[in-house]
């Protein structure tokens, strides 16, 4: 009974990971079709794990990423259009949008080659996502796209399951854990499971593990795989390296650096240095349109959301950082604090709404809601929030709603995550300059 008591929440990832894959239709990525699609859409989304199975079947031909702009948009029609014509060559390039040692994650559902023609590996992976195979030999490839979505969706269970572990247990021993159930929200679950955020979630959480047991290196290892995979925890160092201090936090840039090292070093050399730098590129060149749902146009000028002004929004960051590094944190609690407050307005000031971003706040919010209640309904009303943004307005009910209403509606959704990251950010903010005695964390 102590175990259920302390456990029995794990239980939750693995029933909904049980009904994704039963809403995946056997030998495709698509949705099944004896499934209502209100039903089906609110556990599984090919559309992204099409991105990372593509990707992953690219880098198991051995073929070079670096390819700048995403191929043309491709419905299932088109590809299929595209496979009867005769064969074009590969490009030089395929497209990968996400960090170089995300091949790393994508690879594991391709433990042998996977051999594909040329319109399939260089198609928009929105074609893939909701192709129906025709032919045998196109039954042959989808089925291992099946089988590497199965892989992927088991693989971020586990890491969700893990993550739930590390802050059940707590950062600091002995330490009561804050309110694990926030990670089994509606949102946490679906895009835990439908896309690989969980994974840097779970590295950071290690991190800060690690840093509340005095195993530096190890933090700083951990910290930076995460920002390998995905690169926002790069920003949390600096308010890691100011709480430790000069000697102590040598260790933890050691072992930041030497992770680093291996992992960019590996990939180098294996895929040279263009293909390692131009994901970063991609990320970079993105523009605030007027559909994006980002600030850009509402509480910022549009303009500044453009490639061109990238450095501007990058200084404005570093100099928060910079503002938050000016004053020793005083305990692990000032740590996670300052670093939700970057985090905050990091997600505020990027240029495209994402709404996995639920996940990165995990780590820091769980543990701090066990000090500042109040936080877990701000977490839970940013995770129902994206819920109901994606999917269910988003993949259900885009077509249905009238345009007016859905304008009002998706703004006001748009408001409310704005809402609730300058809340995290201003409280936390205000915790930090209200004097109070150093307290360990609970």
């Amino acid at each position: 009974m102590k175990f259920l008591r302390r456990y029995g929440l794990l239980a939750i990832p693995l029933v909904w990971l049980g009904i994704t894959l039963a809403m995946i239709d056997p030998g495709s990525l698509e949705l099944r079709t004896d499934v209502p699609r209100g039903v089906s859409a609110l556990f599984y989304d090919p559309t992204d794990i099409g991105a990372f199975v593509l990707r992953g079947a690219n880098h198991s031909m051995g073929r070079q990423p670096g390819r700048i702009k995403e191929p043309p948009w491709t419905e299932p029609e088109e590809l299929a259009e595209q496979l009867d014509a005769p064969a074009l060559p590969y490009a030089a390039e395929y497209y990968l949008e996400y960090p170089s040692p995300t091949l790393m994650l994508f690879g594991l559902a391709f433990p042998t080659r996977c051999e594909m023609p040329p319109a399939v590996a260089d198609c928009h992976h929105y074609g893939v996502a909701h192709f129906k195979p025709r032919t045998e030999a196109e039954s042959n490839l989808w089925s291992q796209f099946h089988h590497a979505a199965i892989i992927h969706v088991a693989l971020m269970t586990a890491a969700l399951i893990g993550l739930m572990v590390v802050l059940r247990r707590g950062y600091e021993p002995g330490q009561p854990a804050g309110p694990i159930w926030l990670a089994v929200l509606p949102a946490c679950l679906y895009f835990s499971l439908n896309r690989f955020d969980i994974v840097p979630a779970l590295a950071t959480a290690l991190g800060f593990a690690c840093l509340a047991r005095d195993r530096r290196g190890w933090s700083g290892a951990f910290f930076a795989f995460a920002a390998l995979v995905k690169l926002y925890p790069v920003i949390f160092a600096p308010i890691i390296l100011r709480y430790l201090g000069p000697r102590r936090g040598a260790r933890w840039l050691v072992g930041f650096t030497i992770a680093c090292a291996i992992c960019l070093g590996y990939y180098w050399a294996t895929l040279g240095w263009e293909p390692l730098v131009r994901p970063v590129q991609v990320q970079l060149a993105r523009t605030a349109a007027n559909d994006s749902w980002t600030i850009y146009g509402r509480l910022l000028p549009e303009a500044l959301g453009t490639p061109e002004y990238s450095k501007v929004r990058l200084g404005m960051l570093a100099a928060l950082i910079l503002l938050l590094v000016l004053f020793q944190p005083k305990d692990l609690t000032s740590v996670l604090r300052r670093c939700l407050i970057v985090l905050s307005v990091f997600v505020s000031m990027a240029t495209f709404w994402s709404p996995q971003w639920v996940i990165c706040f995990l780590p820091l919010v769980i543990p701090l809601a066990a000090r500042h209640r109040w936080l877990i309904w701000i977490a839970l009303i940013l995770d129902l929030a994206n819920y109901v943004q994606f999917p269910i307005i988003y993949l259900l009910l885009w077509n249905q709603i009238p345009l007016g209403s859905k304008g009002v509606l998706l703004e006001g959704l748009v408001w409310t995550h704005l809402a609730a990251w300058c809340i995290f950010a201003a409280a936390m903010a205000w915790r930090e300059l209200r004097p109070h005695p150093p307290t360990p964390m609970v």
